[in-house]
């Protein structure tokens, strides 16, 4: 005897559970007979209309699968019918971060094929996955709905936005009022090249074995192999930045890493699972930066041992959050590692932006998003004030 198929099992939509429920109401009453007999007609014409699958195949992509927040992404399905006969038009359910989008496909003549394209929404920072895909089959009445998954899942990469930042002046303080320190590491001066003695260079810098080679005055060329780094720490308690004030502080984070250009910058997000993020697919410090969440932690101890274990040498910009005092007290320490310590805070709410405050080899800026922060740190690698 065949199995009756469960409840759950039957795929009605909200309509056809109405339907059914109706025509069992019905049924008890003789008057009303023909019409719970019509109910039941309906669904076994939409189930017979439903089980009419499709033969086809998908193909999604979504260009560009990395992005800023706000940036236009264009999603694509290629649809083919690899039937002999013709496929009746059904429903495509592409899904963006648990977003559903619902796409109509017409029908398809026998090995045809049709490109369906719709925008995907990129509203908000994160490795966002992307799909199954899946066919979707609704009666005319939409008392039936089948479906049938038909692709894998990929990953969009929206990254936060980056607002313009100047360059920061790695080794020097940022408003010139501070002390220099030497943070720079032995031996970065090389010989690289022998040249000509042109006037104005050092004698000391002849080179007298190839002066007497050749007959023309050498001198050595030296270059600086300096590599001033640029360290980045993004605080990531829960406790110091609310939901929206993080947000505002990835900006931030994202945007110094842009200012760097082509020197070398070290980025480090607490309590980032390093080696999960890469298996994710990150591959950038962007990619790590859309992939940010924040953590349980409670002080600022492990903060401070993120930065105690990070390499000296260059630039230190910490990005977190406001009232920090004691944590601002033990930054300051840093600047005998670090040549200028920049602390960023991103206020949260009501929270006042107070003047930047400098301090030899130390600058600390305050401000309520990412333009904000933006502006003011351009005035300060300006020197101006304010």
């Amino acid at each position: 005897m065949a199995r009756l198929p469960r409840p759950r099992e039957l795929p009605l939509t909200g309509a056809g559970w109405s339907v059914l429920a109706g025509a069992g109401l019905l049924l008890g009453y003789q008057v009303l007979t023909g019409l719970a007999v019509a109910g039941v007609v309906l669904l076994t014409l939409a189930g017979v209309f439903v089980s009419i699958r499709p033969t086809v195949s998908l193909r999604r992509t979504v260009t560009p699968d990395r992005l800023r927040v706000g940036q236009p992404a264009l999603g694509r399905v290629v649809v083919r019918n690899l039937s002999r006969w013709p496929a009746p038009g059904f429903g495509i359910v592409d899904r963006i971060a648990g977003d559903e989008l619902t796409l109509a496909v017409p029908g398809l003549a026998a090995g045809g094929w049709r490109t369906v394209q719709y925008p995907v929404p990129t509203r908000r920072r994160g490795r966002l996955p992307v799909g199954p895909v899946t066919v979707e089959r609704t009666d005319p009445l939409g008392l039936l709905r089948r479906a049938q998954r038909h692709s894998g899942e990929d990953v969009l990469w929206v990254h936060p936005r980056v607002h313009p930042m100047r360059a920061l002046p790695v080794g020097s303080v940022p408003d010139f009022e501070g002390r220099r320190t030497d943070n720079a590491k032995a031996g970065t001066v090389t010989f690289a090249a022998l040249r000509e003695y042109v006037i104005g260079d050092d004698p000391r810098r002849i080179h007298w074995r190839s002066t007497a080679r050749t007959g023309s005055l050498m001198v050595r060329e030296h270059v600086d192999t300096t590599e001033p780094t640029t360290t980045i720490v993004l605080d990531t308690r829960a406790g110091v930045l609310a939901p929206a004030a993080f947000e505002h502080a990835v900006e931030v984070a994202a945007s110094v890493a842009a200012a760097v250009g082509g020197r070398p910058a070290c980025v480090h997000l607490l309590g980032e699972d390093a080696a999960a993020v890469a298996a994710a697919g990150a591959v950038s410090i962007a990619d790590r930066l859309a992939a940010a969440v924040q953590v349980q932690e409670g002080d600022h101890v492990r903060l401070l041992d993120v930065i105690e274990r990070t390499e000296a040498g260059g630039a230190l910009v910490v990005v977190t959050g406001g009232a920090q005092p004691a944590l601002l007290a033990r930054l300051a320490a840093q600047r005998r590692r670090f040549s200028p310590v920049v602390v960023l805070v991103v206020l949260d709410g009501p929270q006042q932006a107070s003047p930047p405050r400098r301090r030899p080899g130390m600058a600390v800026l305050a401000a309520h998003d990412g333009p904000a922060m933006a502006a003011r740190w351009n005035r300060m690698v300006s020197g101006e004030p304010g």
